[in-house]
């Protein structure tokens, strides 16, 4: 038992319970939406989107020096309190989007927290590369039970949805307890940080590995958010599927790749050739197009488990190299701070490009085609970098 709740295994449950709830409280959105009878449901929920995006990138200049200056255990139990009241005004019958950004708000603190704790409980490439599987792997598992169980909470009532999706932040909330509340820096000063922030930017886009990074980073969730919220559109367009459980069933499915990816990650981007991460990135385009034009049911999930499976062995080794760059260059909170703000830039973006194009009348496969260009676009442009960060081996941490 003692193993099993091992600070990095506490972590990784903690994380898994947090995602959930995120993921649950999405769907659960959308059916309010739904009910609520707007003309445009999928435009509404991108509004939403966006509006629990731009928490993301308003806070991260003071997030990362937060997530420093406090014990990271810390940090993640405040994310999940601001999570829970965020959750808890549904009950009062306030705005969707106000709730959703208030969510938003509790997610970008806990960010920080829940990637910069890891490089405190490893020591070396190898072990950061694997710890980052089990969270990205429990993650995207959590992702997959979320989104399949919001679907089918939200179908009928709010209700049952709000009550469960608070009970998990909660039980969440106190696994943090257990985490060991290792003291960050407390010299560290929040005016200062927040002027030192766009520098902070600079410099990790100066360098080689970072910049890989955040760009190969930022892409993947720019497409990960908009299809997500296109197939809410794509589903009933293409195959017929309208009801809420049923669409996010087929949503989980790309989850399921992700899960799968978590394994296969280390035997296919081995530690000290994170860069073959790359090729993945290219897999990830051609299924993403691919999928836009097929019709038929059986091959849009194995395109759907393709997409999840690419984009998870293209993003976690990614996510490792720029753990360890940063950690030594501007500190891992704040790294994961700038992390978040340039893909959710990113993401706020392509999400804009969707609404745009939408309210142009371009056909939902016309935009899921567009989306997956602008994808190719920052992978070619990786392919030019990939001359810098070749041949870099396992290095110490601390």
């Amino acid at each position: 038992m003692k193993r099993l709740l091992s600070p990095l295994n506490t972590v990784v449950l903690t994380q898994f319970l947090s995602a959930f709830a995120d993921n649950l409280n999405f769907f659960l959105i959308v059916g309010m939406v739904k009910r609520q009878g707007v003309e445009n449901p999928d435009i509404a929920v991108n509004y939403i989107q966006i509006a629990f995006l731009c928490a993301y990138v308003f806070l991260a200049p003071i997030v990362g020096a937060f997530a420093d200056k406090k014990a990271k255990s810390h940090v993640l139990l405040l994310g999940n309190i601001l999570k829970a009241i965020g959750i808890a005004m549904l009950l009062f019958n306030l705005p969707p989007a106000l709730c959703y950004m208030f969510v938003g708000i509790g997610a970008v603190v806990y960010s920080p927290g829940k990637y910069g704790i890891l490089t405190e409980l490893t020591s070396t490439e190898d072990e950061l590369l694997r710890a980052n599987a089990k969270v990205e792997g429990s993650t995207i598992l959590a992702i997959l039970l979320g989104t399949v169980a919001g679907g089918f909470l939200a179908e009928s009532s709010d209700m049952p949805a709000i009550i469960t999706c608070l009970g998990v932040y909660l039980v969440s909330l106190f696994m943090t307890f257990i985490i060991p509340a290792r003291a960050g820096d407390k010299s560290i000063r929040y005016g200062p940080e927040a002027m030192q922030f766009l520098r902070d930017v600079s410099l990790l886009f100066r360098n080689p590995r970072a910049r890989f990074s955040l760009i190969g980073t930022g892409s993947f969730w720019l497409t990960a958010a908009v299809l997500r919220i296109a197939l809410i559109a794509w589903l009933p367009l293409n195959l017929g599927i309208e009801d809420t459980d049923q669409q996010s069933m087929m949503i989980g499915i790309t989850a399921i790749g992700v899960v799968f990816s978590a394994f296969l990650t280390p035997r296919f981007v081995p530690a000290g050739k994170l860069h073959r991460a790359f090729y993945f990135g290219l897999f990830m385009v051609a299924s993403v197009m691919v999928a836009s034009f097929t019709y038929v049911l059986w091959l849009t999930i194995v395109l759907l488990f393709l997409i999840g499976l690419f984009g998870g062995i293209f993003v976690i080794p990614l996510n490792t190299m720029l753990q360890e760059e940063g950690k030594s260059l501007i500190g891992s909170g704040k790294t994961i701070a700038v992390q978040n703000f340039s893909e959710n830039i990113l993401t706020v973006t392509g999400l804009c490009i969707y609404l745009t194009l939408s309210q142009m009348h371009v056909s939902v496969n016309g935009s899921v085609i567009g989306i997956g260009l602008v994808l190719l676009l920052f992978i070619l442009f990786l392919a030019t970098q990939l001359s810098n960060i070749r041949g870099r081996g396992d290095r110490p941490l601390h």
